[in-house]
């Protein structure tokens, strides 16, 4: 809720940003919008965003600042940088939790579908991929941020975490709905894991994943259409850089792939991305495999499963409504899952390994 008068301005429970913004960064704040988890603001120093933080704040955002820089001096493609304050902090506590201003991008959402946005879409993350190429953090930040050749080792700590909440269960003397609810999908969770793990090693494990390092190895891992501005000269501008993580382009990729086929239902636009990436960027023949790795792995479920066990912030129905999205978009990939190797080699004439039980489910 966002309440805004001439000399209030109230929002999550903070009742004195309006002083916190003038004492931080020196903007007075002239009207606010709430869009979704944000803040609009429009000041007497232009427009700003104001977020949450969020988990590992200061980290991530120094990581993104560093990213901006980076990209800025290349020339490049350009991603908006926090706003420092007045003391060059990244971000200001409030009363009830950290925030963290950005400037504001100009544009307009669209729908994908019906203006075909997904060709640009996808030239615009393989620009962004190639221009981040080279890109090295602060040593910091290799700690929470890098996956890069670790992907095994990830998948692997996923499977214990799945096993040390079935024992959790086992030995707790109150089982709740929802423990009712993941202890019943928990065996698919535990059989996707597994699958993933061996397909990876097949593909050549973390070794490959460390080869492609070359073509880009920074992640935004959130796109969507709410995270994507169209500018007025039609230029699009990839924003909320919170999930941004050091990792190899397959991972990106195969988060596009699997948002473009619950949008639209078709496991054919799998590879109508692929195409219209490699019009920027082609691809190496071992990321075809890569990307098929991470499709496989129930990375929706074990997201679903912290946020209700390790970060227990939300309320039971939110948690229950996001469990079930969860599970009901795994089952769904199966299409994307059966189609993608023949599709591959249709269109690329690359030929990547099928899994002989995904090849039978109807």
């Amino acid at each position: 809720m966002i309440h805004s008068e001439k000399n209030r301005l109230e929002w999550n429970e903070e009742s004195r940003l309006r002083e916190l913004l003038m004492h931080h960064y020196g903007i007075q704040v002239r009207e606010a919008r709430k869009i979704k988890r944000i803040l609009h603001l429009k000041t007497d120093n232009g427009d700003y965003v104001l977020k949450r933080s969020g988990f590992h704040g200061e980290q991530r955002w120094k990581l993104v600042q560093e990213l901006a820089e980076y990209l800025q001096n290349r020339g490049g493609y350009q991603i908006p940088a926090p706003v420092l304050t007045h003391r060059g902090k990244l971000h200001f506590s409030g009363f009830q939790c950290r925030y963290v201003l950005l400037p504001w991008v100009n544009g307009k959402l669209r729908d994908w579908n019906r203006e075909r946005c997904w060709p640009k879409v996808a030239q615009t993350l393989a620009r962004f991929h190639s221009d981040s190429k080279g890109f090295l953090p602060s040593r910091s930040f290799l700690q929470h941020f890098s996956r890069r050749g670790g992907w095994r080792k990830n998948w692997e700590k996923a499977a214990r975490e799945i096993q040390v909440f079935k024992m959790a269960v086992d030995m707790s003397g109150e089982i709740s709905v929802m423990d009712r609810f993941w202890f019943k999908h928990l065996p698919y969770m535990e059989g996707m894991v597994e699958t993933s793990l061996h397909y990876l090693e097949k593909a050549g494990g973390d070794q490959v994943v460390q080869e492609t390092r070359k073509e880009g190895e920074v992640c935004h891992l959130n796109i969507h259409r709410n995270n994507v501005i169209w500018d007025s000269r039609e230029e699009v501008h990839f924003i909320d850089w919170n999930r941004v993580a050091l990792d190899v382009r397959s991972r990106d990729l195969s988060k596009l792939i699997l948002y473009a086929y619950r949008q639209t239902g078709r496991p054919d636009m799998a590879c109508h991305l692929l195409k219209w990436y490699q019009e920027v960027s082609p691809l190496e023949e071992e990321e075809y495999e890569l990307i098929y790795a991470q499709l496989l792995f129930p990375s929706g479920m074990m997201r679903s499963l912290k946020r209700v066990y390790m970060d227990g912030k939300a309320s039971p129905d939110l948690n229950e409504k996001d469990g079930w999205n969860s599970v009901d978009q795994e089952e769904k990939k199966y299409g994307l899952l059966r189609e993608f190797p023949e599709q591959v080699e249709q269109l690329f004439q690359k030929k990547i390994r099928r899994i002989d039980w995904i090849q039978s489910q109807k």
